[in-house]
């Protein structure tokens, strides 16, 4: 072809890719119009990059078949068109060799896919490679390759091949902005029909799903699989969490846009694309598209269906606010419980809650306190409402009735058993469930989280009891040198009579009763005061109590009269011993 003749194939293909903004069309049209411009060509490939997963994927060629091509994802650097690529400059492969050698560092799978392309045909006599450069940036590679082992390219058909590029790159450009529109609209409207018909998350999840024509399932920030488009997506969600559960964590700790991974199910290659779902700038979900082999989602319908996230996210918040409301329904009947004098408006209002005052049931109640007094109120705000909707989840899955009423950095929560549980059977559940909050909520929020928990009891009117027991568990909690975050109290002992009293008022009751003592064993480096509180522990058993101190009973003996004398006393018994005894108490809470 003359010089003329071919500068007259550039321009009316040129003209013909600029007649059209169909984004497909565009490109179908360059693959074909490139073998008229560029003599003697019998195939030619168009490979766009993918930022996301930062490889290059064939979207359209002539000459070849499409089954086998789109499988391929080439690596920068990899193959003729991957180094290319990292070029940023046009390159010729005169002979067959240049070619084997270009194509030298593809993969196995790749060189297959590509020969089963051809029928075979794994390298060709000569090609052509010219990068699409847009900004300064590389958007993909255009080649061209000859079969025919007479014909080889030469630096007039690489000069040729670059302006058509050139020329090209504008086209895509253009198409693709407003293909990247129209598709963002059609899937926007599309899911906000869906949305509207009151089917739920359930029937957008399945639009979606026919609209981009993969499998999609939606789950939850903790990995529950909240709805699936098909019984297929369900199997694949419920393998992903159960097998990957460090790849599900990790997309959620990220918080990327768009997270993407190859992974292998029973020996099957499934490629997996995440999609955070957000709601005031955290994670509340992931939208997950799972699509079969190495294939690879359009560009155009990721960046859709990142747009289009919003609308799951609403859906998700109008599920979950049902189940929001209900609580805070209880949280009202909860504070008449607790702080309101107890009479026939709750009892009317617990029986709309299917809760009725009888004596099949037992009552426990919880007090919840986030201990971080330096967060700021707005890292509060966000905080807390993570943690609700941590607790939301995990007790819609306990088989007892809950109430839950959030106060500021308060939660307090009243537990309904049936009698058939005893004390220790609801205690280890209680913990279960609380442990379970307390070390996500540490993992994920960073929050900071104290837990009272008080007596069983056996009616509505004592749960107000089963508070104040809670109340003084936290008060407990946050003594001095308390290093536990849950606390039930029954663990407190005689301590719990301490706890309302002023500690000044504390401290001198054990100076003036252990004072004398406390000063000899520091100053002489002995154990006296230990020793008097294994004695009175033991029943005043001097044998047990040099046994239990590896001593010889003298001087156990010998350390008592020590003590009598500090203290002046004649004897150990009685209102005495009960009087050393409890400033031992005391001294222990106030240094515990």
């Amino acid at each position: 072809m003359n010089t003329e003749k071919k500068l007259m194939s550039l321009i009316n293909s040129v003209r013909v890719l600029n007649s059209t903004r169909d984004l497909d069309k565009v490109l179908n049209q360059l693959i074909k119009e490139v073998l008229n411009v560029i003599d003697g060509s019998n195939a030619s490939v168009l490979f766009l990059y993918d930022k996301k997963i930062n490889k290059l994927y064939a979207k359209t060629a002539a000459g070849f078949d499409m089954k086998y091509l789109k499988k391929i994802l080439l690596e920068p650097g990899e193959g003729m068109s991957g180094k290319t690529f990292i070029s940023q400059s046009g390159r010729i492969f005169h002979s067959k060799k240049d070619t084997t050698k270009g194509m030298g560092n593809v993969s196995e799978r790749v060189l297959e896919l590509y020969g089963k392309s051809r029928s075979g045909l794994q390298y060709p006599t000569s090609a052509l490679c010219v990068p699409l450069i847009s900004n300064g940036e590389c958007i993909g590679v255009l080649t061209v390759d000859i079969y025919d082992k007479e014909i080889e390219f030469n630096e007039d058909d690489l000069k040729l091949l670059e302006t058509f590029a050139v020329q090209a790159t504008v086209a895509i450009e253009n198409a693709t902005l407003f293909s990247g529109n129209e598709r963002t609209k059609r899937i926007h409207e599309e899911l906000s029909k869906a949305s509207l018909s009151q089917g739920g998350l359930a029937e957008i999840t399945k639009a979606l799903a026919e609209l981009i024509q993969c499998k999609v399932a939606v789950y939850n920030e903790f990995g529950d699989i909240l709805e699936c488009s098909s019984n297929d997506a369900a199997k694949i969600a419920l393998e992903l969490v159960q097998s990957f559960p460090e790849l599900m964590q990790r997309v959620i700790d990220d918080e990327k846009k768009v997270f993407y991974e190859n992974v292998s199910f029973l020996n099957v290659n499934t490629g997996v694309y995440f999609f955070p779902i957000y709601a005031d700038k955290y994670i509340i979900g992931l939208l997950t598209i799972f699509l079969d082999g190495d294939a690879i989602l359009d560009p155009l319908d990721r960046f859709a269906v990142e747009q289009a996230s919003v609308i799951f996210a609403l859906e998700m918040n109008r599920r979950e606010s049902t189940a929001i409301e209900d609580l805070k329904y209880s949280g009202f009947i909860l504070d008449q419980i607790l702080h309101q004098q107890f009479n026939a408006l709750s009892l009317n209002q617990l029986s709309k809650l299917n809760i009725y005052e009888n004596k099949n049931h037992k009552y426990n109640a919880i007090k919840m306190y986030i201990n971080d007094p330096l967060l700021s109120f707005k890292e509060i705000s966000i905080k807390k409402h993570q943690l609700l909707r941590l607790i939301y989840r995990e007790i819609s899955k306990v088989p007892f009735k809950t109430f839950v009423l959030d106060k500021n950095m308060e939660i307090a929560f009243m537990f309904v058993f049936p009698t058939h549980y005893s004390e220790e059977s609801i205690d280890n559940e209680i913990r279960r469930l609380f442990i379970l909050i307390l070390n996500r909520a540490s993992e994920k929020f960073q929050l900071s989280i104290l837990i009272g928990i008080g007596r069983v009891v056996n009616s509505l009117e004592k749960v107000k009891v089963s508070y104040r027991d809670a109340e003084k568990c936290i008060d407990y909690l946050q003594s001095p040198n308390e290093g536990r975050t849950i606390l039930a109290y029954n663990q407190l002992g005689i301590q719990r009579l301490f706890l309302k009293t002023e500690r000044d008022e504390l401290s001198e009751y054990v100076n003036d009763t252990l004072g004398p003592i406390l000063t000899y064993d520091e100053k002489n480096e002995t154990d006296l005061l230990l020793t008097l509180k294994v004695y009175l522990e033991l029943n005043q058993n001097m044998a047990q109590t040099a046994k239990k101190m590896y001593v010889h009973t003298n001087t156990i003996k010998y350390r008592l009269k020590t003590i009598n004398q500090i203290l002046n006393l004649e004897s150990l018994d009685g209102r005495v011993a009960f009087d050393l005894q409890l400033a031992l108490y005391i001294h222990e809470y106030l240094h515990f």
